[in-house]
């Protein structure tokens, strides 16, 4: 059985994580650190050299379960993730957007990338922007976000959250009919699969191309 550490920002992804490994003979160890998430929310202010800091202490510690692969579903500390700590970690680190860019990349015409939690536009952006043009790779992206709905995700107001995002990817849907959608938080995931059900369209998000990439990298089973 494939053993994976999963680190969490918040734990509404647990579930998220789970179902999408469900059909796999794998066991998922699961860890919630909010702390970049409440930071954006008013608490106090960390460096990004803290909170790599922070980043590399989990890591050490999840590494050290005897685990075969690290997923990180937070976006916020995906962004942390450097060169060196993949070269220092002994298991494969797997980050949420990392086969999504790749994904998002090989797109030649326009597309709209939504967001619901503003303080990882920047991040994200830098990243996938340097990650497709390391691929010779130029995609046009519009970037969207919902005004205020994280805040509701933090809340625990789950329904109002999915509610937020349903009007935006339809507003997004009737304003850009033949341009693809994609949703870039992990949290959207659910939402998006039904709106795309319900209204005969692709709504691209990270969890189906991470899941696709683990698959195949880990050479997962599938239970019997």
């Amino acid at each position: 059985m494939t053993r994976i550490a999963c680190l969490h920002g918040h734990d509404s992804n647990i579930s998220l994580i789970s179902d999408a490994f469900a059909a796999f003979d794998v066991e998922l160890i699961h860890f919630v650190d909010q702390g970049l998430l409440l930071q954006n929310a008013g608490t106090p202010v960390h460096t990004k050299e803290q909170s790599h800091a922070k980043l590399r202490e989990q890591l050490s510690w999840m590494q050290s379960l005897a685990v075969d692969a690290i997923v990180i579903t937070c976006t916020q500390y995906a962004a942390l993730v450097t060169l060196e700590d993949e070269a220092t970690t002994t298991v494969p680190i797997f980050t949420i957007d990392g086969p999504f860019f790749h994904e998002l990349a090989r797109y030649t015409e326009p597309q709209v990338l939504l967001f619901s939690n503003p303080a990882t536009i920047q991040p994200t952006m830098e990243r996938l922007v340097q990650h497709a043009y390391s691929h010779n790779l130029y995609p046009e992206i519009r970037v969207s976000i919902i005004e205020n709905a994280f805040a509701l995700l933090m809340e625990n107001k789950q329904e109002a959250y999915r509610e937020a995002i349903k009007n935006a990817l339809h507003q997004l849907h009737q304003t850009f009919p033949d341009q693809p959608i994609a949703v870039a938080q992990l949290s959207m995931a659910p939402v998006a699969d039904q709106f795309a059900k319900e209204n005969g369209c692709t709504i691209s998000h990270p969890l189906h191309s991470l899941t696709a990439e683990m698959t195949k990298t880990l050479q997962l089973q599938t239970k019997c």
